[in-house]
């Protein structure tokens, strides 16, 4: 049989890159060693967003930091710290970009409100600057406009914001709110790109925006929808972008996931001088972007916005990043890679705040396998993988689904101690095996040999165990549990691979939306497939799966309380689904269409009473 190394990076697109349930990443990023370049203090202890600058006069580089205080909207108001490079790599303070010089719209009964997340440009003789804000009840807020004469400022503020929330009719019945703005100078205008969510930047959904004007300072076009969930084709849910940056004639625009981890990143780019346009986006890298690591200031991993990226002339991206300690102390750092290399050898798994998967997008039943691995905290190697994907719930803060951790032979590791497990479909377990291993150290040689009715495991090159446990065809797992890190050097496996099926929860297909709160209800009821769900009386409502696959099979329960659906495939009408029935009828296939093979968007609309949500199969060839 051959064995195929999943740990090259060449293997990347075998793994499942998913914003709630992990993100094993290749990315080649390196931390510089002086970080992080600032720390969170009194008041302001979180240092959240951020873009980074290169003055094109003095060749220095800046970063305006948004700073705020723990919880966001406490006194006092949030603002913009800049800092400057120095000569030997150290960063310096040089002040705050606004203080008390806030324009008149952020005030409010002699109370001053946030402005935050600048993004600078240099054009004609003076420095441009963009921001967010906010009155003190974040009761209204949207983007600014300010000028200076050096990039340390003193900025001066409009007297009229750009864009103000109290004046913005909502977009798709929810968009209102815009902030987390990149200005960007083109041949013959100013781009604005811009995040839009709810009112008040309360979440559930985050989209991105353009608008275009013949001066930095205005007047701008309406906001134009570019990339969010509510459109019909593939898009990864739960991406919140902020700062975009140009290079090479393009503009790009990373995006991370809101998820409880936040390590998963993904990036679209269109040409610069049609980045106004829907259409000329593109999705470039979904995920093995970034990676966390271990260290005390990062123990929460990534935070807040995205990678600020900018290419330096000698073609080194160089990336500003928000991290979290596990005392909530708010720090910045900085990373580097080659813009030519984004990848390396081997693939780091990080769980900074949940459990974390990577999901090869295998399937095998007799198998063969040799992994090199590196790990600090619990992790587990799991093979025989057939449970649900999807996260708990389509919100922020999701974390993988609770049953995912089922159906599946599972090799757990804590502290040195190893335990080999089976976890039924109903979450029951089996223990048939137990040992320690603390005498060997770090990377270990795992080995697993899994025949049809028998296993064995081996450590080191050494024999461990082995027993009666017969083959079942599922996929193939590395997880870490919550505050681990693995990484992999190596990850061979040797075997004949099957059909491969995922199914995906209705969980995912609401995040796949950006659904609001309450359209949907979430269910637990034995009619699903596995027993939960969700139903709206909503016509109109819509879930949408964004999925990868060769076969899409819709699953759902039928009964007289049901009404009608339809489903909409990569923007075309697909078929009309009849939920009613005379009795109750348990979730089963209802409509199955084999589709090339590639990412795609299924959505699910109701029409006419009741719809059930339940999952969806998803098959690729072997």
């Amino acid at each position: 049989m051959e064995s195929l190394d999943y740990a090259q990076m060449e293997r990347m697109g075998d793994w499942l890159h998913h914003p709630s349930l992990g993100d094993p990443s290749w990315d080649a990023f390196v931390r510089l060693a002086n970080n992080p370049i600032h720390t969170g203090r009194e008041p302001y202890w979180w240092p959240v967003n951020g873009t980074l600058f290169r003055d094109p006069i003095s060749g220095r580089w800046y970063a305006y930091v948004s700073v705020y205080p723990r919880g966001y909207w406490p006194p006092p108001p949030a603002d913009a710290l800049i800092l400057r490079e120095d000569r030997n790599g150290r960063w310096t303070e040089v002040g705050y970009v606004f203080g008390a010089s806030r324009p008149p719209y952020t005030r409010k009964d002699g109370r001053l409100g946030a402005a935050t997340d600048v993004s600078v440009v240099f054009h004609d003789g003076a420095y441009h600057a963009l921001f967010g804000w906010c009155d003190p009840e974040n009761k209204r807020g949207g983007l600014g406009y300010a000028r200076a004469e050096r990039p340390e400022g003193p900025f001066v503020c409009s007297n009229e914001p750009i864009h103000d929330d109290a004046r913005q009719k909502p977009i798709f019945g929810r968009y209102v709110r815009a902030y987390a703005s990149t200005l960007i100078r083109r041949r013959g205008d100013w781009l604005i790109l811009h995040m839009m969510s709810t009112p008040g930047n309360a979440g559930g959904t985050w989209g991105l925006f353009a608008m275009v004007a013949r001066a930095a300072e205005g007047p701008y076009s309406a906001p134009a929808p570019l990339v969010l969930p509510q459109t019909q084709v593939y898009h990864p849910p739960l991406a919140e972008f902020f700062p975009a940056f140009v290079h090479g004639g393009r503009v790009y625009a990373p995006a991370t996931s809101v998820a409880a981890n936040r390590s998963w990143q993904v990036l679209f780019s269109a040409p610069l001088e049609r980045a106004h346009e829907q259409s000329a986006w593109r999705l470039d890298q979904e995920g093995s972007l970034w990676h966390n690591v271990p260290d005390a200031w990062e123990g929460r991993g990534i935070w807040g916005q995205t990678l600020a990226c900018a290419v330096t002339p000698s073609g080194t991206l160089r990336a500003m990043y928000p991290a979290k300690s596990r005392e909530d102390v708010g720090a910045v750092g900085l990373a580097e890679r080659p813009w030519t290399k984004p990848h390396k050898h081997g693939f780091a798994v990080g769980a900074p705040n949940a459990r974390s998967y990577a999901v090869l997008r295998r399937a095998f039943a007799t198998f063969h396998l040799e992994a090199v691995l590196e790990a600090a905290g619990s992790w587990k190697l799991c093979w025989a993988c057939r449970g649900p994907l999807g996260p708990d719930h389509p919100w922020a803060d999701s974390r993988p689904h609770a049953l995912m951790g089922r159906d599946r032979v599972e090799w757990r590791w804590t502290a040195g101690a190893w335990r080999l497990v089976r976890v039924a479909a109903d979450g029951s377990e089996r223990l048939y095996a137990e040992g320690m291993a603390s005498e060997f150290r770090m990377p270990l040689l795992i080995q697993v040999s899994q025949q049809e009715n028998e296993l064995t495991l081996g450590l080191a090159g050494r024999f461990l165990w082995t027993g009666k446990i017969p083959a079942a065809i599922g996929r193939i797992e590395l997880v870490a549990e919550e505050g681990s890190y693995i990484s992999a050097d190596r990850f061979a496996v040797a075997g004949i691979a099957q059909t491969y099926e995922e199914v995906w929860l209705a969980s995912d297909a609401l995040a796949g939306y950006g659904v609001p709160a309450g359209e949907w209800t979430a269910l637990n009821a034995p009619g699903f497939r596995f027993g939960t769900g969700y139903e709206t009386t909503t016509t109109g409502a819509r879930a949408k799966w964004n999925v990868q696959g060769t076969r899409l099979e819709l699953w759902a329960p039928r009964g007289a309380r049901y009404g009608v659906g339809q489903l909409i495939l990569d923007g075309a009408a697909a078929a009309r689904i009849d939920f009613r029935a005379d009795r109750e009828v348990p979730s089963a296939p209802l409509w199955s269409q084999a589709v090339p093979d590639g990412r795609h968007a299924l959505i699910l609309e109701a029409v006419d009473g009741a719809v059930p949500c339940d999952c969806l199969s998803v098959q690729r060839h072997a």
